[in-house]
């Protein structure tokens, strides 16, 4: 798990979401389909695996992705993603990026009952021509008013997969 970085002095942003008629298996691998971003979340606007999963020690597998997006301007960044399929989890850690300068964070996904546990948490720096205490403001807004919508855009997902996919007997 990624631990509870603090970041210009800052929790990251934690939020929680129950999904459902959904196993963790399922969620997990949509939030793990890099190449799909783009069609899941609108700010999203490319993706470019850079390496494959890489196998650890600890039996995780390490993906380096590049992320285009949108939000007010156009931004870059590369994250290295930590994957481990037999816990449900993935945790990432920055590599480089313009206007964004840090980010770590951390999916879990856990069974309960019919339903899966979706625990996101992030925290994100950017460099832009404010004053930090307003762009760290600015920065938690944005993320906080995007995870509704991330999680919709993954309930979607489940539900489009679930119905293409014949019946377990």
């Amino acid at each position: 798990m990624v631990k509870s970085r603090r970041m210009s002095g800052r929790e990251p942003v934690h939020k929680r979401y129950l999904l459902t008629r959904a196993k963790p298996a399922e969620v997990y691998g949509i939030v793990t389909d890099f190449a799909t971003y783009p069609g899941l979340f609108p700010e999203i606007k490319g993706t470019t695996v850079l390496r494959a999963g890489t196998p650890t020690a600890d039996g995780k597998s390490v993906t380096r992705v590049e992320f285009r997006a949108q939000v007010v301007l156009p931004v870059r960044y590369v994250l290295d993603l930590a994957c481990d399929a037999a816990a449900h989890t993935v945790d990432w850690t920055f590599v480089e990026g313009e206007i964004i300068t840090n980010s770590v964070g951390s999916w879990r996904f856990s069974a309960e009952g019919e339903a899966t546990a979706i625990d996101y948490r992030v925290a994100i720096d950017l460099k832009a021509p404010v004053p930090g205490f307003v762009l760290r403001k600015v920065t938690d807004g944005l993320v906080a008013a995007s995870i509704p919508s991330m999680f919709s855009a993954i309930e979607r997902e489940v539900r489009q997969r679930q119905t293409s996919q014949p019946l377990e007997t």
